[in-house]
């Protein structure tokens, strides 16, 4: 199976040019961390991607805004999942990050021979949890029964919020999850507890749960939900997740709730 590439892409438009925050996990298809590489400006970014042979690149970050207003249809599938989805749209990412960084990058990311995606890290590694639990290859569990065990489960915080506000206690436990997952070749967070320290380590974290969705796609462990050009999230899923999206989106499209 042919490597895979997860993409964490800073955002906010005045971190752009700060020190090297984007940060590209390769993965190989034994679920090994072959390589972390980072990046700053749109520049080195797309170098960087360009450069790199793959089945796929999945980013942690907004690739499509196709309206001005509202949230995207795959927002409103994850939504009706239980799965908390940021909203996107061309007015809500000038408001939060200044941008549509990923939008504009998009063209430059895409490859051909590769597909190309988004993924919530969070659902990455709530799913993970979930699939400690509960063994991913088994029988679906009864929907209501499945819903009350799912909402019971969160994703670690491990992003820092704001200066002296680092988190390591989740970064650690988020690294747990991730590595019981993937074969992280030695990658371990930093000892320091500074906001630095933390930063770099959570880029880390989101760039390899990045890569970890795109193999579990590859795998046919996986899903693409929406499509490219109003939004493409790629995510693991087991039978009881896989089972819930697809009655989701049957209801939804039934209502003409969604075009995807």
């Amino acid at each position: 199976m042919a490597d895979v590439l997860g993409l964490h892409l800073v955002q906010h438009l005045d971190l752009i040019d700060s020190p090297r925050r984007s940060v590209l996990a390769r993965v190989d298809g034994s679920g090994r961390l072959r390589s972390l590489d980072r990046a700053g400006g749109d520049a080195e970014v797309t170098a960087l991607a360009a450069g790199a042979e793959a089945a796929a690149l999945v980013v942690d970050a907004p690739l499509a805004a196709p309206a001005p207003t509202g949230r995207r249809d795959v927002e409103t599938v994850l939504s009706w999942c239980d799965v908390t989805a940021f909203p996107v749209s061309e007015r809500r990412l000038r408001q939060v990050t200044g941008g549509a960084r990923g939008v504009a990058l998009a063209p430059a990311l895409a490859r051909r021979g590769r597909w190309l995606a988004e993924t919530l890290p969070d659902l990455v590694l709530r799913q993970i949890a979930w699939e400690r639990a509960h063994p991913p290859d088994a029988a679906a569990l009864d929907l209501a029964d499945y819903r009350a065990q799912w909402l019971a489960v969160r994703a670690p915080a491990y992003r820092p919020k704001g200066a002296g506000r680092a988190r390591p206690d989740g970064v650690l436990a988020a690294w747990r999850l991730l590595s019981g997952a993937l074969d992280l070749d030695g990658w371990h967070p930093t000892a320091d507890a500074d906001d630095w320290g933390a930063i770099a380590d959570a880029a880390v974290i989101d760039a390899a749960c990045c890569a970890y969705a795109a193999l579990r796609v590859e795998r046919g462990e996986g899903v693409l939900i929406g499509s490219p050009e109003r939004g493409r999230i790629a995510a693991p899923t087991d039978a009881n997740l896989r089972a819930r999206l697809a009655l989701t989106l049957e209801r939804l499209r039934a209502a003409g709730a969604v075009e995807i």
